[in-house]
């Protein structure tokens, strides 16, 4: 009777989807000790609530809304259609906060189980259970191997990494965020990135004013600092806009009137116009 009831059971185990155990399928990962830094912005996942993990001496990056808008993703999810991540316009501005945070550091080894549920990638769905690195789920976030095959070749990205700076992701973008300080001010960032080009303005004040000559322009390495004051008495959008070889944003040059107005500024050589 017992050996019946065994071939019974392994009967029954034969016929039940495979998925079905990989849902509860538990794997070891470690956060990262090395340095991350996502289209300059430093990341520091001691404290971060979604960290990049490392399994089998892979990093996994967390699809999270704001991160994907850092580096250029669209993410959406149904509960039918599942997580479906589709390559950005990166010209089109996308708003990127940093992710939650978590009162105390995250232990370095953790737990993560092999994801299940229907992944699409621009346009392709995902068999995980055949991938040699598969899709990871973390405190509810889906990760992605940082594969070639994912974050170069869907994804658009440019990565590097080195013992010296750690790991460095780039993508095309244009991103931006906002807030305000202790006083109320307003304060915020827009940056633009377009291969060798990276254009950036931050607003924010000190204790002598607003924040002077924060507009900068950097191709190859090369930077160009304009002088006055820009993107100041715009609040909750992108600081400036790109068009063709001009930055369009608001202008002032007069610390104590700061009245400021539209205005181009030339990439190349960094040339300040009044728009009337």
């Amino acid at each position: 009777m017992k050996k019946r009831l065994i071939l019974i059971m392994l009967a029954i185990l034969m016929i039940i989807p495979q998925h079905v155990y990989a849902s509860n399928r538990q794997v070891a990962v470690t956060i990262p000790e090395f340095s991350v830094t996502l289209n300059y912005r430093a990341h520091n996942d001691n404290y971060m609530r979604w960290p990049l993990l490392v399994y089998n001496d892979i990093t996994y990056f967390p699809m999270t809304y704001y991160k994907s808008n850092l580096l250029n993703l669209n993410t959406s999810w149904t509960a039918e259609g599942g997580l479906v991540i589709t390559k950005g316009d990166p010209k089109t501005p996308k708003v990127s906060f940093w992710d939650e945070r978590v009162e105390t550091p995250n232990r370095r080894t953790q737990t993560a189980t092999i994801v299940t549920s229907k992944v699409t990638v621009n346009g392709t769905v995902i068999d995980n259970q055949n991938e040699p690195y598969p899709l990871l789920f973390f405190r509810g976030i889906t990760y992605f191997p940082l594969t070639w095959r994912f974050a170069v070749d869907e994804f658009g990205w440019s990565y590097y990494f080195s013992s010296e700076d750690g790991l460095k992701i780039t993508a095309n973008n244009c991103f931006f965020s906002y807030g305000h300080d202790f006083h109320g001010r307003f304060h915020g960032g827009t940056t633009y990135i377009d291969n060798d080009l990276m254009i950036s303005i931050g607003v924010s004040f000190t204790r002598s004013g607003p924040l002077v000559n924060n507009l900068a322009i950097v191709r190859d390495g090369v930077e160009i600092r304009p002088n006055g004051y820009f993107g100041y008495s715009q609040e909750g959008v992108p600081l400036f806009t790109v068009r063709g070889s001009y930055i369009y944003t608001t202008f002032f040059s007069d610390h104590n009137e700061r009245n400021a107005q539209p205005a181009r500024v030339n990439i190349n050589t960094g040339a300040v116009h009044i728009i009337p």
